[in-house]
């Protein structure tokens, strides 16, 4: 059956309304950068290509990273030159229309996991230069496993008409008359693509503008709020933010883990001085948006510890070398303090559960940190019972987990 006029009527009124609301501002002043493989290498990691093209164990850009989805696992691909299973064989055209528009060579669209929604902003050469760095890489045969989509998120062509609602191709437009926070824009939004993570999804699974920057769900992590609401990094300095941004750490206050570590590892820590002052001057520029998770300043921990001295025992056999019992950072070879940390602090206390789980790896230009995750040693109530603990001493909440909750984060980890 056909749609009705009214409703027909209702999605053009609708679409319109949403290319209206679109800022119109003049192109990107670096449009005409020249192409160039150098070029390109940095411009990779900046759009952080490695950390999602190359999986556990695996050759760089290879593929075959899984993604969890609402709808089941997608793989990425493999993006080394060689010519049957990589993309040796595409042309320029290809591959502009893979990043600007989401279209494979073989005209299907591409799932929006792959994030062409920020790519296509891009500006052609600078996408050029990005292919002439892959085409200099090493050629890997490899072919990822099939995604695993349930009907019908499997049928590619359901994907164009998730399109009409939630993309809208077209380069770069400057956001604002200021030169740095336009570049800053340029790079957290079309090359970082800071925004599929940290931007809540709508019904479609779009991103919601509205709540642009307000933190996230993504990969079984939370991506936090960073717009300068006090819940956000409002209260943080740029130096802090430089920091935070080159080596996933502010010690004493926050802490980059899962997705995130991987950001900083493979990606962030290699910008220049220039491009991070750009990146603090645009995030700095964003609008509020009230963050769930309370500030430190918003908490009172509790004066007496949680009656649960199997855990409390517990805590100290695993935690006390690295971080002192009170909380404070007074001892061990990497102090902390707990009420200053998201994820101490969180209810929801996703990242906390998973950070037990999956520990931490991560590298920054200044910092290496390591934390083994307990996964395969901790039960799923051993685990409930030390995030409740910690979340009661050091999160200024009262929120109990239970092994249920840990056993939905182990499946959500698995395979990543």
């Amino acid at each position: 059956m056909g749609s009705s006029p009214p409703f027909r009527r209702a999605l053009c009124k609708a679409l319109l309304l949403l290319l209206l609301a679109m800022p119109n501002y003049s192109v990107w002043a670096e449009e005409g950068a020249a192409i160039d493989a150098k070029r390109g290498e940095y411009l990779t990691r900046l759009g952080n290509c490695q950390s999602c093209h190359t999986r556990k164990d695996g050759l760089p850009f290879a593929g075959g990273v899984p993604f969890l989805t609402p709808f089941g696992t997608l793989y990425s691909t493999n993006i080394t030159p060689e010519n049957t299973t990589g993309i040796g064989a595409w042309s320029d055209e290809q591959f502009l229309d893979a990043m600007h528009k989401g279209i494979r060579p073989d005209g299907t669209h591409l799932y929006p996991a792959f994030p062409y929604t920020a790519y296509t902003w891009l500006s052609r050469n600078d996408v050029l230069s990005i292919l002439a760095y892959l085409r200099s890489r090493p050629s890997v045969v490899y072919t990822p496993p099939g995604n695993e989509l349930r009907f019908p998120f499997n049928q590619r062509w359901i994907v164009k008409g998730w399109k009409l609602l939630n993309f809208r191709e077209g380069r770069f437009n400057e956001v604002s008359a200021n030169e740095q926070i336009s570049r800053g824009a340029y790079l957290s939004e079309a090359l970082g693509h800071c925004g599929e993570c940290h931007t809540p999804r709508t019904w479609s699974q779009g991103l919601d503008r509205s709540q642009h920057y307000a933190g996230a769900q993504q990969q079984g992590w939370t991506a936090w709020n960073i717009t300068a609401d006090p819940r956000g990094i409002g209260g943080w300095s740029n130096e802090k933010l430089m920091s935070y941004l080159r080596n996933g750490h502010q010690r004493g206050e926050a802490v980059a883990g899962g997705p995130m570590a991987q950001v900083v590892s493979d990606s962030l820590r290699f910008l220049t001085d220039d491009d991070l002052n750009a990146m603090v001057a645009y995030l700095r520029s964003v609008p509020e948006k009230p963050g769930a998770v309370p500030a430190r300043t918003e908490i009172s921990t509790m004066a007496v510890k949680p009656d649960d001295t199997d855990t409390e025992a517990l805590f100290v056999s695993l935690c006390e070398s690295c971080h002192h019992p009170d909380g404070k950072g007074l001892g061990g070879p990497y102090p902390r303090s707990f009420p200053n940390y998201s994820a101490v602090r969180d209810p929801d206390g996703t990242n906390l559960v998973r950070v037990i789980l999956e520990g931490i790896e991560r590298r920054g230009i200044q910092d290496e940190a390591f934390m083994p995750g307990y996964r395969a040693l901790l039960s799923d109530d051993q685990i409930a019972r030390l995030a409740t603990y910690i979340g009661h001493q050091f999160g200024g909440h009262a929120r109990v987990f239970s092994a249920q909750d840990v056993a939905r984060q182990r499946t959500a980890g698995a395979g990543q």
